[in-house]
């Protein structure tokens, strides 16, 4: 049993700030080890004693240690630093944006400025004493003393869709120790969708029942009162699973709040590891609360983003005036003219506009169908209109409609309208995604297939209410990597 007045665990576990501190601290002292290391060998290789006077002569080869540390930027989540795969691909992606800038100041810096082997060595030394130290890091605080301790609180359908995101990821972070079938847990979300994306066993919500167990758990009695539960289960975080919190529900939570433990929601955790903003357990007013406020703070950099927006489109359309002949021969070749496809989209607002594309299928495609999702092997896709659209040069076009200011390099892809007043009337908040200009590419063309159903295009939603929420010019950049990364492994639909 936990002493009176506070959980024997509480606060061993890290906070995410704290997790994200330790990280940066640890990857900060393995970067200027690497440099020290590197210019240790670059003395042995020149043939300079490696002394305190070499080193101070040449400490500007210190500002590798910030660079490499804003190339890490995307590496410092906690399911990224507590995962080796995932943890191993950022780092090759810091080394290859690193490579790439250190050749390009390499090739333009006058000659014999700028050593070739100290640059490798920095990037070779900085990759693996990183990595031996995220290694570290993953093996050390992934064991039991720094897991936390979560009891999730609402045995619901959200409940077990929280139980199965901390199970299912691939790091051990976290232990679910009970869920608590607190008053009013089992509402449905007044959204209205039910979840499609993270099943849910219909045997095992059927056995939610006060005093038994789901999936191996216990499902506490309602009627115990949350902080004495959480002091038993010396828990160090609360995941919220259920719409709404009675006053004395939310008592228990203020204090426990006092004892040191964290209080998060549902789907704020299913944000954190899934990158996503899970549509299917959503209250109404969450559209008018936490989303537009985090909306409103990302408008100031509009200005910034549609200057970005006019750079892009004029340095794309060189490319497309270049490859345009080529294209348009080879679709002239495989099935005659148009050569372009012109569509209607609804952008903005709502507001309609002239979708400009290469023309991938055959003409007259929708004739006698109407409008419809092409699906895979689609009959209607010509050879030619294969290749583009693996090598996402159909959508090349759309820089014009960039260029008017119809859409943007990154945001949700445009619809049909037709498909928009279908889907609105089917899925809750899909009208939102309208409050910006659709994009060139997006955070779900990057994350999810090409989509031909109504599932599919809630899961796309919930990852573009995701980059409305976070939206920023660094996340633009990064989405428009992960596009070229798409491009180079044909990765098109």
């Amino acid at each position: 049993m936990a002493a009176p007045g506070r959980s024997r665990l509480t606060g061993r576990a890290l906070q995410r700030s704290e997790h994200k501190a330790v990280i940066l601290i640890g990857d900060l002292a393995a970067l200027a080890a690497a440099v020290l290391t590197s210019l240790w060998l670059w003395s042995l290789t020149a043939g300079f004693p490696f002394s305190t006077t070499f080193v101070s002569a040449r400490a500007i080869w210190f500002l590798a240690v910030p660079a490499w540390a804003i190339a890490l930027a995307p590496a410092y989540g906690v399911r990224i630093s507590l995962s080796v795969f995932d943890t191993v691909v950022r780092l090759v992606q810091a080394a290859a944006l690193l490579l790439g800038a250190y050749l390009a100041l390499y090739f333009y810096s006058p000659r014999y400025q700028l050593p070739r082997l100290m640059g490798l060595y920095v990037l070779w030394d900085g990759f693996l004493l990183v990595l031996a130290w995220r290694l570290i890091f993953a093996w050390f605080f992934s064991r039991d003393l720094f897991a936390r301790r979560v009891l999730i609180v609402g045995a619901g359908e959200p409940g077990l869709t929280a139980l199965r995101l901390l199970r299912d990821f691939d790091f051990r972070n976290s232990t679910v120790v009970a869920l608590l079938d607190a008053p009013g847990a089992r509402a449905e979300t007044t959204a209205g969708y039910r979840a499609r994306s993270l099943p849910i066993d219909p045997d095992a919500a059927g056995a939610v029942e006060t005093g038994s167990s789901v999936e191996g758990l216990p499902v506490v009695d309602r009627s115990t009162p949350l902080l004495d539960c959480a002091r038993e289960l010396e828990v160090n975080e609360i995941v919220l699973a259920h719409a709404g919190a009675q006053s004395d529900l939310f008592s228990a939570l203020v204090e426990c709040q006092e004892l040191g433990i964290e209080i998060v929601t549902m789907p704020q955790v299913y944000e954190d590891l899934l990158h996503r903003v899970p549509v299917q357990h959503l209250e109404s007013s969450w559209l008018f609360t936490s989303f537009v406020e985090s909306v409103r703070a990302k408008d100031s950099s509009l200005v910034a983003k549609r200057a970005a927006d006019l750079v892009g489109a004029a340095l794309g359309l060189v490319g497309l005036l270049v490859l345009t002949p080529f294209i348009a021969l080879a679709i002239w070749l495989d099935s005659g003219r148009p050569i372009f496809f012109r569509q209607v989209r609804r952008g903005r607002a709502g507001r309609e506009f002239v979708m400009f594309k290469f023309r991938t299928m055959v003409q007259d495609a929708e004739r006698e169908t109407g409008p419809k999702w092409s699906k895979a092997g689609d009959t209607r896709i010509t050879r030619v209109g294969r290749l583009l659209r693996k090598l996402r040069l159909d959508e090349l076009p759309n820089l014009v409609n960039v260029l008017r200011g119809e859409m943007s390099l990154v945001g949700p892809r445009p619809e049909r309208p037709e498909l928009v007043v279908m889907l609105a009337r089917d899925i809750p908040f899909y009208r939102t995604r309208l409050i910006v200009r659709p994009g060139l590419t997006g955070w779900a063309q990057v994350n999810y297939r090409y989509g031909d159903s109504v599932e599919d295009a809630v899961q796309k939603l919930e990852y573009d209410l995701y980059y409305l929420k976070h939206r920023s010019m660094l996340f633009d950049l990064r989405i428009l990597l992960r596009t070229a990364g798409t491009v180079f492994r044909l990765g098109g639909r």
